[in-house]
């Protein structure tokens, strides 16, 4: 695709009708160079581009806030316009030679602008995708991949100061094709939601409400899951700032003599203040060790069997005291038989088992008494078994550790006060590092409480997703006849397992071409002794990770600003080239942030390589001079935004500034 003519009227700071007529690749001449002031239009051009393919899903873009649709339209209006009509249009040509040109036209009525748009193929006005446009530019230029090719230079800066990547990888979604999986899953649940409402039979009832509260679940812990990124998103740059300095801070600690600077009056008084507590350990040693429960612990298992005898003799004496209520309750029990029963067999089978049991009974009870404790002497020494013994085992192993920590700090100091290396700064450098470490600590302990929530809801939500889908074939198998509805539930069931299984397996696929583009690009960008020489992406999370020479991983805070910038391009230009579409570029502000060097880059490298046509929308300060005379050769035409400071509108004209037509 290529453009051929952006059309404005009465559109934002231009009054009455301006057109940009461009120009397909003509030879090496890929550029088409617009330059303007800030505040007199660059930006415009820009944002009608957007808005004329995209009509309102562009505020996404060019307007960060929230704000109503009409009204966005309405401060769109000129306000110095003689008539009450505003539109836009952007002609352009498909790689088949198809010709379209879309126009969007608004004018408002009160408090409402009302829009129209109009497409024109091939010169014949088409009413179907007129009406359908918002499906059909999917096609042609999907949004998700838009603003790789359309895109203000000045935010590409925000995805150089991105530490954690968190903002592209919606990027990297749309350009692997995930976001059209992710929609079509919605879709799908979508329809699931409404054919499940004509399920009405009774049965499926309590599975509606099931699903139900299901999904509801699975919503809010989307939302939970979005939360705790932004939280890990903002947390990840100050640890890593914090990482910076600690390592700086370091290595100046130990140039000026390591720990040796800390001052003897405080390391005598910290050492006096350790004497004291192995002082207070040892008399807590004296004080176990004075316990009288304490010596028992040595035969523990002793005093196990012991009690566990005078157990078992007390259910012998228990026994053996109730011998006599035993035999007289038989006696009784064979007279009562004598008198129910005549029969004298019966009497005496029934004699016979009660004897032998009252025999068995007896065997069981032995006679010779071994061990007798009182009950209170046997409740202490349950007592003793139960916890005494592990709170004096306890108490000993915390008072021999914390008996070594105070030695080893000892000889720690005791080492220290013995040196003679430069003390010099050293004290404040050491508080530094220690509150660095802390404040790190801190703040990884809160990123990996962070990502352990997020697999926890991930978790959560991934068996909520499975019950769902189960959900889903038990409402397709309750009818017996199977209708329509039935029959796309089960489908969607099915589809669902199969699209997510493609989601992961397409992500792996993409991530590795997307990371050798943008290594690719980046090399050619940036300059020969870059640090950076490969770009990881995890296929799952999306992370990018910086990596040297040496196959390290590196943080962003050890680039340069030049470096971080290019950086930044080199990820939308790897982004533009693995999505697979041969469009147009448009970028306002080139130069953001760029050092001479990078700048140089830019020009030579990115300008004449980034499309087959690259509109550049630049201030005098950028490109101008030999930046100018580097890239007029690739330039197949000029343009100007000249600002008219009685009407406070801006004119579209042929040329250069002050440099003229090429």
């Amino acid at each position: 695709m290529y453009f051929n003519q952006i059309e404005l009227h009465n559109f934002g700071i231009y009054k009455g009708t301006h057109r940009i007529d461009l120009k397909d690749t003509f030879e090496s001449r890929n550029v088409t160079l617009i330059g303007g002031m800030n505040g007199r239009g660059k930006t415009t051009i820009l944002d009608a581009v957007f808005l004329s393919f995209y009509g309102k899903r562009a505020l996404e873009y060019i307007n960060d806030s929230k704000k109503y649709y009409d009204a966005f339209l309405r401060e769109y209006i000129n306000k110095s316009a003689t008539d009450h009509t505003t539109y836009i249009s952007v002609s352009f040509t498909m790689d088949d030679g198809t010709m379209f040109k879309v126009i969007r036209s608004w004018h408002h009525e009160g408090k409402k602008a009302l829009e129209k748009l109009i497409v024109i193929k091939d010169n014949k006005e088409d009413s179907y995708l007129s009406d359908n446009w918002n499906f059909y530019v999917e096609e042609v230029l999907p949004f998700g991949i838009s603003r790789f090719f359309f895109f203000d230079n000045e935010k590409i800066s925000q995805i150089a100061d991105d530490d954690s990547f968190e903002k592209i990888k919606d990027s990297i979604k749309a350009v692997m094709g995930v976001t059209i999986i992710d929609k079509l899953l919605e879709d799908i649940q979508k329809i699931v939601r409404d054919k499940r409402n004509s399920v009405q039979t009774a049965e499926n009832i309590e599975l509606l409400e099931e699903a139900s509260n299901n999904e509801q679940v699975i919503r809010n812990i989307d939302i939970e899951i979005a939360k705790t990124n932004l939280e890990k998103a903002r947390i990840i740059p100050q640890l890593e700032k914090a990482q910076a300095e600690l390592e700086v801070t370091e290595q100046n600690f130990w140039k000026k003599g390591g720990n040796l600077g800390v001052k003897r009056e405080e390391i005598e008084k910290e050492k006096s203040k350790l004497k004291n507590e192995e002082t207070l350990l040892k008399q807590q040693i004296m004080d176990i060790a004075i316990n009288s429960a304490t010596p028992l612990i040595m035969c523990r298992d002793l005093i196990k069997q012991v009690y566990n005898r005078a157990k078992e003799d007390e259910i012998q004496r228990a026994l053996r005291y109730s011998e006599p209520i035993i035999n007289k309750i038989l006696e009784r029990l064979i007279k009562k038989i004598e008198e129910i029963f005549p029969d004298n067999e019966i009497h005496a089978q029934a004699k016979t088992l009660i004897t032998d049991e009252l025999a068995e009974y007896k065997s069981g009870v032995e006679l010779k008494e071994k061990i007798v404790l009182e009950p209170v002497s046997l409740m202490l020494i349950e007592r003793l078994l139960e916890s005494g013994i592990f709170d004096i085992q306890s108490s000993v192993d915390s008072i021999k550790t914390k008996a070594e920590e105070t030695d080893h700090a000892i000889l720690q100091i005791d080492a220290h006060l013995n040196s003679n290396a430069e003390k010099s700064g050293a004290v404040e450098l050491l508080h530094s590092i220690r509150d660095f470490e802390r404040f790190a600590t801190t703040l990884q302990g809160q990123v990996d409480k962070c990502l352990e929530n997020i697999q926890t809801l991930e978790n959560q939500k991934a068996l909520l997703e499975s019950q769902r889908q189960k959900i889903i074939k038990k409402l397709a198998q309750i009818e017996d006849v199977v209708d329509d509805d039935t029959r796309i539930l089960s489908y969607a069931a099915k589809t669902e397992v199969v699209m997510n299984e493609f989601r992961i397996r397409l992500q792996k696929k993409k991530v590795h071409e997307l990371e050798e583009n943008i290594t690719k690009c980046f090399r050619l960008l940036a300059q020969k002794e870059t640090i950076i020489t490969k770009v990881d992406i995890d296929p799952q999370s999306l992370d990018l990770t910086l990596r040297d020479y040496a196959g390290n991983q590196l943080l962003k805070s050890q680039l340069s600003a030049g470096e971080k910038q290019m950086f930044a391009i080199s990820i939308i230009w790897g982004l533009a080239l693995s999505s697979g579409y041969k469009l147009p570029v448009l970028i306002d502000t080139p130069m953001a942030r760029l050092d001479s060097a990078h700048r140089h880059n830019f020009i030579n490298r990115y300008l004449p390589n980034a499309s087959s046509q690259v509109i550049v929308l630049s201030t005098d300060e950028e490109v101008y001079g030999r930046y100018l005379y580097q890239i007029q050769e690739h330039v197949n035409c000029y343009y100007t935004l000249l600002y008219n400071e009685q009407e406070k509108c801006s004119t579209i004209i042929p040329g250069y500034f002050e440099e003229g037509s090429k």
